[in-house]
């Protein structure tokens, strides 16, 4: 999974139902170890996950009723303790005190989350808050958006990216 103990992790959320822009938006990732999807549509994560050769975790959203996947997952990627949660449950829209706070209580480096459509990269505390936007249905004014997190043995880098035509 690690290439030169650097883990190249693909970010995306809040596809709704967009296969094929999600599916460009993996291709302007380039070689990644594996990818996150932070919720809305759990089933595009399973679909999209049939088309890659790389790991594909995922939770639901607020708009996955009756999904069977996990609300939260914890993972450790090269190292790094990463929370994904879609958001809605920290009401994310309104403030990431109460995320900050499970991050804290879990211990980890890193959350990934989706909900808002809106991209943020925050490290504060050291926790880095990492949302990439949503590829499908950004808010008016954005541009629809995809993340990066590079996970090195003493660091980790978060970036988020246009979606390019």
């Amino acid at each position: 999974m690690e290439r030169g103990n650097v883990v190249r992790v693909g970010v995306i959320s809040d596809t709704h139902g967009s296969i094929s822009i999600a599916v460009k938006a993996i291709k302007q990732m380039g070689k990644i170890d594996a990818l996150i999807h932070a919720g809305d549509y759990y089933s595009d994560a399973l679909r999209i996950g049939s088309m890659l050769e790389v790991p594909v975790y995922a939770v639901p959203g607020n708009c996955d009723a009756q999904c069977r996947g996990q609300d939260e997952l914890i993972l450790k990627l090269g190292g790094c303790k990463i929370l994904v949660t879609h958001g809605h449950f920290y009401r994310v829209k309104h403030t990431f005190q109460s995320l900050n706070y499970r991050a804290q209580e879990l211990e980890v480096q890193v959350v990934v989350f989706g909900h808002t459509h809106v991209p943020a990269n925050i490290c504060e505390n050291n926790v880095c808050l990492f949302n990439p936007g949503s590829t499908s249905r950004p808010p008016a004014g954005l541009a629809a958006s995809y993340g990066i997190l590079e996970i090195g043995p003493a660091f980790t880098k978060g970036e988020i990216y246009t979606l390019t035509e």
